[in-house]
């Protein structure tokens, strides 16, 4: 039974080797709704063959199969009787239910301790703004250069991208992805080198205008940051998301680009909203 029941799942496999290939691929991106995975996925899968990368990958898949194989042979030559034992093994003169019964009673109690020590220590009191600016090499690269709005771009090169526009995004194409399987799932990709004197420009323009509501907010990255806006709310008696609103809107006006904002108690739930 146990040999059926693996069939079905080695002969998916065998006929679509890119479900099985290590390398994870995600439309979890803004502009990658409606993306085919698995036409992605198989992209990546032959397009990456006769690489390093790939036989490592390969070599590292066929050892973990190896493991699974002889615990499978291991567990079919065990006997009813010998799955019987283990089911019913008794310790401390407890059945095998009422000893997993104990562990999560046990466990529910340590986890119930720790959630009031951590509802004692959390602060909910401050309102974290988290903004993200949108595919901003990609953006400040069309901002420079009109005639790429519109036309699948992406900054970078054959080896690897940063970034990539949303015209881009819909074909698969994302960031930290090599260039090469970028410009084959998408043939009309257009490639701009990266310019990092650029980018920093744009960036400190935002982060001027982050200034105004937080002096002392946290850059993350060239095109992200996190801003503690309790006190600008309180003094103008404005809302979180009017305040999201308005930051948005300077900063658009002030470089020309779109951002997204997130606001939460915190940080981390900020950057997630």
């Amino acid at each position: 039974m146990e040999k059926a029941e693996a069939e079905p799942s080695a002969s998916a496999d065998s006929a679509r080797p890119w479900q099985s290939y290590t390398t994870v691929y995600t439309n979890a991106k803004a502009g990658m709704d409606g993306v085919d995975k698995e036409k992605v996925q198989r992209t990546v899968y032959e397009m990456s063959k006769g690489s390093k990368y790939f036989e490592n990958e390969e070599r590292k898949e066929a050892f973990i199969r190896q493991k699974i194989d002889n615990m499978r042979a291991r567990c079919a030559k065990l006997s009813a009787s010998d799955i019987s034992h283990y089911q019913m093994v008794c310790f401390w003169g407890f059945d095998k239910a009422s000893i997993l019964a104990l562990h999560r009673l046990c466990y529910s109690q340590v986890a119930d301790k720790r959630i009031l020590e951590l509802e004692a220590t959390r602060d909910l009191s401050r309102i974290w703004l988290h903004v993200d600016m949108d595919a901003f090499y990609a953006a400040v690269e069309t901002l420079d250069n009109p005639s790429l709005r519109g036309r699948p771009m992406a900054v970078g090169g054959m080896s690897m991208i940063s970034t990539a526009n949303y015209e881009a995004r819909k074909f698969g194409v994302r960031a930290a992805m090599p260039g090469f399987i970028a410009r084959k799932l998408c043939p009309e990709l257009i490639f701009v080198p990266t310019d990092f004197k650029k980018y920093t420009y744009y960036s400190d323009l935002t982060r001027k205008v982050f200034q105004k509501y937080d002096p002392n907010f946290m850059a993350a990255s060239l095109d992200e940051a996190y801003l503690d806006i309790t006190e600008v709310c309180n003094e103008r008696d404005l809302t979180s998301g009017e305040i999201a609103e308005e930051l948005r809107t300077s900063v658009h006006e002030v470089t020309g680009l779109t951002c997204s904002a997130g606001v939460a108690p915190n940080r981390l739930l900020a950057k997630v909203v």
